[in-house]
């Protein structure tokens, strides 16, 4: 029994001891300051200032003015407004558009570039490259890519544009490609009225209180309306290579695919667009008016059978050949 109390002693002694190391270790990490990176910072507009003695991230600022006395972790990016450093930066200093002033102590690692003047006074260091009336656009690889991306959002939207027409209208599609076919210069003339005709109307009618919500509806419908007419155009396009019975869709994809492919042209590309909007609004528009009837004797309505007077008796042969 008397070992059994000593071993008992023994344990209470060591779980006591291990209870307070974790007490102590807790207690000493508690107060000890956590260690994290300065936190970056991002102002739309407004002044920063980083005092000295103290330590930030990065520093993109859109519209304002940057005093840099303490420490930056990165880099200090302005795009319009004034750089003042007089502390350290780890990064590069940019003003996309303002000016750079470096003090005696400031202690710049990377680059210093400005669209203004750079006023470095003596004894400022900079790591890098120091330079002024810098311009800064976007030029190259990256303003070919900028436009490779735009072509292939507007490529995707008309082609699902298009696909939606050949799936829910489209005997509409084949009533516009007859109206172009039937009608060519009736569709380009409808065309270029309705489209320089819709803006006009929509102007007019936001001058007016009561024509206001009207005006701005077919304004911002008008895009979507240009781009179904271009879809439709890409259509008629494609029914010129691949004919009757053969596929809408394919038709369609055929003329999509080569209006694409001019559209990869800069200049051109805008240009034919277009017309493309044009001929198939145009053609729509004939296609419309044929669909609600139009005059009776209506050239755009070719090939119509004349209307039988009230008393007219019309006799016809059966196969038989008797009346």
């Amino acid at each position: 029994m008397p070992q059994v109390s000593r071993v008992l002693r023994v344990g209470l002694v060591f779980l006591a001891s291990v209870g307070a190391g974790w007490v102590l270790a807790g207690t000493a990490s508690a107060q000890a300051p956590p260690t994290r990176e300065p936190a970056d910072l991002i102002v739309l507009s407004g002044r920063v200032s980083v005092p000295r003695g103290q330590a930030i991230g990065e520093v993109v600022v859109f519209h304002g003015r940057v005093q840099i006395a303490g420490v930056a972790r990165k880099d200090v990016v302005v795009l319009d407004g004034p750089i003042a450093v007089s502390g350290q930066v780890s990064g590069s200093v940019i003003a996309l558009g303002g000016d750079v002033q470096l003090a005696t102590t400031a202690q710049v690692a990377g680059d210093v570039l400005a669209s203004g003047d750079v006023t470095a006074a003596e004894g400022a260091q900079v790591g890098g490259h120091l330079r002024q009336h810098v311009g800064f656009t976007l030029r190259g690889r990256l303003d070919a890519i900028g436009r490779l991306l735009s072509w292939f959002a507007v490529s995707v939207s008309t082609f699902l544009l298009g696909g939606l027409l050949v799936w829910f209208a489209p005997r509409g599609l084949d009533r516009a490609e007859q109206a172009l076919r039937t009608a060519p210069w009736a569709s380009l003339g409808w065309g270029v009225l309705v489209t320089i005709a819709l803006p006009l109307v929509s102007i007019a009618l936001l001058a007016s209180i009561l024509g206001m919500p009207l005006g701005l509806a077919v304004l911002l419908g008008l895009l979507l309306l240009l781009s179904i007419a271009y879809a439709v155009a890409a259509y008629l396009l494609g029914r010129l290579i691949v004919r009757q019975p053969r596929g809408r869709l394919l038709a369609f994809a055929a003329g999509w695919a080569i209006a694409r492919v001019i559209g990869l042209i800069p200049i051109v590309s805008g240009v034919t667009w277009g017309i493309g909007a044009v001929v198939g609004l145009g053609a729509l528009t004939v296609a419309t008016w044929r669909a609600r009837g139009g005059p009776r004797r209506g050239k755009h309505r070719p090939g119509r059978i004349p209307a039988r007077e009230p008393d007219e008796i019309v006799i016809e042969e059966t196969a038989s050949g008797l009346a």
